[in-house]
């Protein structure tokens, strides 16, 4: 039970959330992946959900920027600035990626999770922001809170639920 001081902030698909201590960003993703900042020390964090990892006409990332791994990442170290945080300050948790479409005969379909989940990696490796933890791939989605409290994060899936308590 929350509670009642527990802003809840829903991350929608496509979409980049943050917020402090006592508040709690939720999201549920497939395909999707969800990165996951978080600063232990100002108790702040951000959530981002993408869609692709690529914008492949190369024309709407500009307009939904957060629709793509390639302009959201950067979108979400924005907002951990906004926040207060500068790189190092904060770690990165990665969840999603599930290959959510099989039985369909499309690659592209298939390898979505994958594809993503690659590219946020590469991401992180490059502006050198620590990956704790991962939860991808497989074939079930999952709903995932970040409580900005202590940085927990509740993980649902198949019909299971976990805690995960790494936060540096």
């Amino acid at each position: 039970m929350l509670n009642k001081d527990v802003k809840i902030i829903n991350v929608g698909i496509a979409d980049i959330q943050g917020g402090q201590s006592p508040s709690m960003i939720r999201t549920t993703l497939g395909s999707c992946i969800g990165v996951v900042f978080y600063s232990p020390e100002k108790k702040v964090g951000a959530m981002a959900h993408i869609m692709l990892a690529k914008d492949p006409s190369g024309k709407d990332s500009s307009k939904n920027p957060h629709k793509y791994a390639e302009t959201a990442l950067p979108e979400l170290v924005k907002r951990m600035a906004e926040l207060g945080c500068n790189k190092g300050d904060y770690f990165a948790r990665l969840f999603g990626g599930a290959s959510m479409f099989k039985g369909m005969n499309s690659s592209f379909l298939q390898n979505i999770g994958d594809l993503n989940v690659s590219v946020a990696k590469e991401f992180l490796d490059k502006e050198k922001i620590t990956l704790l933890v991962e939860d991808v791939g497989g074939h079930e989605g999952r709903t995932i809170s970040l409580y900005l409290d202590d940085g927990r994060i509740l993980l649902k899936k198949g019909g299971f639920e976990k805690y995960l308590y790494k936060v540096r």
